[in-house]
């Protein structure tokens, strides 16, 4: 806390909470009788200069010796400049990383997914057990220039499946129906596989109850597990190729109820038995440091850049990075909850985090501001375009929301007081805490408790309208 320079000024107040202690500030907190507060010439710890006017997008500007009466509190703390460090390294890191998105890793593969704004088709001449066929598959394009659903998902996006038991059990549960009746198939070229009696008899082969004996035939048949759904079919190699799916083949994966595909839809080192789920809950803060492509990544890396370097410079780094992957993660835990099932990744969960922050700055700092409504204007309508953007696939609406009402409470609780004081500031904290943790125990419990993905069947059109035929569909079928 900074002592008055001038016997005439009244003693300074104290803000009322440790957590403004370390922060550099400029200006006075006067008495309930002092009416005006000159700002302080006190220089910067780190470098001896002066700090300079906060200047950006999105951030206000601050009046040179500001009138800053505020009713009985008379507040005008004017905060110094920090050192932007941490919105650099997370920009960075985000860049790289969604480049090695399309490239791969040893650990994670990569991929690119054809560019445009729908589906296609495409077609593969396969074998069958005897013969070959014509496979038609229809695939999700990307709008971003990026990789396809099913490596997204791998590499760690939003998607219940992978998070807790889901309304998937039933698909799994029907491929086993599907399965009972099962036996081993031999066609006269002694190829092998598992498949009904009636299909055996179409393909002129031999049928006998029980598995294959790799001993007595050749085994060719494998469960292919395909798309970001539980989807499997005992097929060749070939044809699990054809459908970029995971091909199993061995004497203990010959049907698809001997593996559990979600293993290899999910990823992170699934490793999970048939019947049973993987239980990802870093997928609540995987998907900020993944993107859906290049241009998805440009787009948030620009405001984040604007933004998130005029509030770490207000706030510091320490408390910049709570707010940011705090906003971050409970915005995907809001998204969980309304839509579960829908694939997402993106860091605009945190950057609406960070315009909620924001706006609660200008709220404090609104009648020392220069530029008040221009910046408020600017805030407001980057809200409303990524809004907007929210509506295509593989961008969260539902997350946008979230996000922007946890940095609203983390903003009251973690950013330098301009305006309250006093048992103003605390009643503050206590409501922002309060509201910050119900809002988490009441989310968590609902997506854990609740495993139908249809409980509120319009809120997938607010994360993504169908603008053309399949663009809000994340599976890849056959």
């Amino acid at each position: 806390m900074y002592e008055p320079e001038s016997s005439n000024v009244g003693p300074a107040k104290s803000i009322g909470h440790t957590l403004v202690e370390d922060v550099e500030m400029r200006g006075l907190v006067g008495s309930k009788n002092v009416a005006h507060a000159e700002p302080i010439a006190a220089e910067n710890r780190r470098g001896g200069r002066p700090a300079r006017k906060a200047r950006g997008m999105f951030a206000p500007q601050w009046k040179e010796n500001a009138d800053a009466k505020d009713g009985d509190d008379g507040v005008a703390n004017m905060p110094a400049n920090k050192r932007v460090i941490m919105t650099y390294v997370l920009t960075f890191a985000q860049t790289l990383i969604c480049i090695l998105q399309l490239t791969g890793t040893p650990l994670h593969p990569g991929s690119q997914a054809r560019w445009g704004l729908g589906v296609y088709e495409e077609m593969f001449t396969v074998p069958f057990l005897v013969g070959n066929g014509t496979l038609i598959v229809k695939k999700a394009e990307n709008p971003y220039y990026g990789p396809e659903t099913r490596r997204i998902v791998q590499w760690g996006a939003k998607y219940a499946p992978c998070m807790r038991s889901s309304s998937q059990q039933d698909l799994e549960q029907s491929i086993r129906d599907s399965e009972n009746n099962y036996g081993c198939c031999t066609a006269p070229s002694n190829d092998c596989g598992m498949m009904n009696s009636s299909t055996c008899a179409g393909f002129g082969g031999t049928f006998t109850t029980g598995r294959c004996d790799p001993n007595a035939c050749n085994l060719v048949l494998g469960a292919c597990c395909f798309g970001v759904t539980y989807n499997c079919l005992v097929v060749r190699e070939e044809y699990c190729d054809a459908l970029s799916g995971l091909h199993h083949l061995g004497p203990d994966s010959q049907q698809c109820s001997d593996v559990n595909c979600l293993n290899g839809i999910c990823g992170l080192g699934a490793n999970e038995q048939p019947g049973s789920y993987p239980q990802q809950a870093e997928r609540f803060f995987l998907p900020i440091w993944l993107h859906a492509g290049l241009i998805h990544m440009i787009m948030n890396m620009i405001v984040q850049l604007q933004l998130g370097a005029e509030l770490e410079k207000i706030a510091g780094w320490w408390r910049f990075l709570i707010m940011y992957f705090g906003s971050g993660i409970g915005g995907n835990i809001f998204a969980s909850v309304f839509v579960p099932d829908q694939v997402s990744v993106g860091a605009s969960s945190a950057i609406y985090g960070l315009f909620g922050v924001d706006f609660v700055l200008l709220f404090h700092v609104w009648k020392v501001t220069e530029n008040k409504y221009s910046s408020l204007m600017c805030s407001v309508i980057s809200v409303i375009l990524y809004l907007g953007i929210g509506t295509l696939p593989w961008i969260d609406n539902w997350a946008h929301f979230g996000g922007f009402l946890t940095g609203l409470l983390l903003g009251n609780i973690f950013l330098p007081y301009f305006k309250w004081s006093g048992w103003k500031r605390n009643i503050g904290l206590i409501i922002s805490f309060i509201l910050l943790g119900l809002g988490l125990i009441l989310m968590l419990s609902l997506f854990y408790a609740n495993q139908e993905p249809e409980f509120c069947s319009w809120c997938k059109y607010v994360s993504c309208i169908p603008y053309s035929p399949g663009l809000c569909d994340s599976t890849e079928s056959s």
